[in-house]
């Protein structure tokens, strides 16, 4: 029988392993790197709302594409890499229970996600700083919302790499993550009738599958067009369809998501080979 403790003790050991990863450094440096780039290239537009349009677009796309692939790999590398070094058999021959290890792995996962998208939001906030534009309040809750989203698609990586390889957990975790933005993005558009006779299916598919969570920031942004590659508008059938703010609907109804995945995940490594 799992505890707390052992859930714990289990987390930590998972963090100082992913701590001496050489990658792991690699993508906490990521974002300050980015940040300085992004503040560089923000000096040259006319300050104001031009600027701050150029910080927060660049920096929404760092969070979601450099993000993306920081989850990804979280999600997919663990299992494959704790059963081919040993770890998982020598924590399970000591007494371990598979129940804590599985939820352990989802704990000390998303902490590191949540450490490197912190770690990045202090990197653009001061390159906001740096630009003239003073602490973003909005794109910290974007942080927020991109990190939830993440979140889904890192859990649907690791339920898959219970039962399959890290390349195929990679890819699947990805298409989750391109379906939960098109759930929202589906949605928009059968509110804007854009969709035709489709309409129907694409509300079915937004109240069933886990959804990606618009931050006000970058709802206004793909609005007025500035988002660039993060969140650009969308023509269908000739109508531009913008995606609304998420209400607090969406961020639970996707956390629940998350639950249920994290479930799976323990269930999947219990069922698997690990020596």
């Amino acid at each position: 029988m799992s505890t707390g403790s052992d859930i714990v003790s289990l987390a930590a050991l998972d963090l100082r392993v992913l701590l001496r990863s050489r990658w792991s450094w690699g993508a906490l440096a990521l974002g300050p790197v980015a940040a300085i780039a992004i503040a560089i290239g923000a000096l040259g537009a006319d300050a104001g709302a031009e600027r701050q349009d150029d910080v927060r677009a660049n920096a929404a796309s760092l969070l979601l594409l450099g993000g993306l692939i920081i989850a990804l790999t979280l999600g997919a590398t663990p299992i494959r890499a704790g059963i081919s070094s040993g770890r998982f058999g020598v924590l399970l021959a000591a007494g371990a229970d598979r129940a804590a290890l599985a939820w352990s792995l989802v704990a000390s996962r998303a902490l590191a996600l949540m450490a490197v998208l912190a770690l990045w939001l202090v990197a653009l906030q001061a390159a906001s700083l740096a630009v003239g534009e003073g602490l973003d309040a909005p794109l910290a809750v974007h942080a927020a919302a991109t990190y939830e989203t993440l979140l889904v698609s890192m859990l649907a990586a690791l339920m898959a790499a219970t039962a399959v390889g890290p390349v195929a957990a990679w890819i699947f975790g990805l298409a989750v993550d391109i379906l939960a933005q098109a759930a929202v993005n589906l949605k928009a558009a059968a509110d804007a009738n854009a969709l035709g006779t489709a309409d129907g299916l694409a509300q079915a598919f937004y109240f069933l599958w886990p959804r990606a969570v618009t931050s006000p920031m970058i709802a206004d942004l793909q609005a007025r067009d500035a988002a660039g590659p993060a969140a650009p508008q969308i023509d269908i059938n000739q109508n531009i369809v913008t995606v609304p703010a998420s209400g607090w609907q969406t961020v639970a109804w996707t956390l629940v998501w998350c639950g249920v995945i994290a479930w799976v995940v323990v269930v999947g490594l219990r069922r698997r080979a690990v020596r």
